[in-house]
């Protein structure tokens, strides 16, 4: 009899220190979800799941909400059942609570991978929705009043589209996308980003690629291919700038193999963090358009070629 109290007491023991550790991580989900905003406004929800289970057959259910902060909405069967009597057509409103105020079980409902997945893929497609709007509204205005585009997004993306580079506008909004979800997948992107624009660039030059494909070498090929390498500029400014390029390309490599997700890490290695990825992501996405940009003034809109 003792030893079953004993063993009960050690088990309840652990579950409240696993609730308690559950709880942090929740808080710890909020201030990555908030930092990796930078500012923007963010909302998303995940699917809804079971809660918690009363009476004979009726069950609290509901989804993560994050807005700033992670909130549940929730509802009951119950109340489904009563509003669907009173129309069978009945859109069902939820209450909000803080996770604070959320019972253990609840917390454990939440916590499944698939509930938190689901919360991730829709915040990170809010964020696409508002940058592809954001674009969109950019063009139209800058073709309305005949000014420059503005910013990084809408450069690459205009420059990219001109060129028929559909690959490039692709795994830019990927890089971008993975930035607040996976950092280290992030960073792989960036150098991805970069091979890819080398590669349509060499292809649509019909110059041949390096025989080594990683990004230093195809950097290399396709600036010269450009005209744009360090010894073939005619200052010193500019020779300085060419080779200040090959030491962010160079960086960039390097990041993605001690940081991203292309290689294996060791022991010692520090995890990245989204600032990091993110200059990754955008000094990739710099040279990448400064890249497509003497392309276009090289080759003209849409003037592909394909090699022999």
């Amino acid at each position: 009899m003792n030893d079953t109290l004993t063993k009960l007491r050690g088990l309840a023991s652990q579950i409240k220190a696993r609730d308690e550790e559950l709880r942090a991580h929740f808080e710890e989900l909020e201030s990555l979800l908030n930092e990796a905003s930078a500012g923007c406004k963010v909302r998303g929800h995940s699917e809804s799941c079971k809660l918690e289970t009363y009476g004979d057959d009726e069950a609290y259910y509901g989804s993560l909400l994050f807005d700033d902060t992670l909130q549940v909405l929730y509802r009951t069967t119950e109340a489904d059942l009563i509003d669907r009597f009173d129309d069978e057509h009945f859109e069902p409103t939820y209450s909000v609570s803080s996770l604070d105020k959320c019972s253990s079980e609840w917390l454990r409902a939440l916590a499944a991978p698939r509930v938190i997945e689901s919360l991730l893929t829709s915040i990170t497609s809010g964020l696409q929705a508002s940058v592809t709007s954001a674009a969109e509204g950019i063009r139209a205005l800058s073709t309305t009043t005949n000014l420059p585009l503005r910013g990084l997004d809408a450069g690459l993306v205009d420059v990219a589209t001109k060129l028929k580079y559909g690959d490039v506008i692709q795994q830019w909004q990927e890089a971008q996308s993975a930035l607040g979800v996976d950092p280290p997948d992030a960073s792989t992107r960036a150098s991805r980003l970069i091979e890819t624009v080398c590669k349509h660039i060499l292809q649509t030059k019909n110059a041949p690629l390096p025989n080594k494909e990683s990004i230093q070498p195809l950097y290399r090929a396709a600036s010269q291919a450009l005209t744009l390498g360090p010894e073939q500029q005619s200052s010193e400014d500019l020779r300085a700038m060419g080779s200040g390029m090959i030491t962010v390309i160079s960086s960039i490599g390097a990041f993605r193999t001690h940081a991203g997700t292309a290689h294996g890490t060791a022991p010692a290695d520090q995890p990245v963090n989204f600032s990091q990825a993110r200059l990754a992501v955008n000094a990739a996405g710099v040279l990448a358009t400064f890249l497509m940009d003497a392309m276009l003034h090289q080759t003209g809109p849409g003037q592909q070629h394909s090699k022999p």
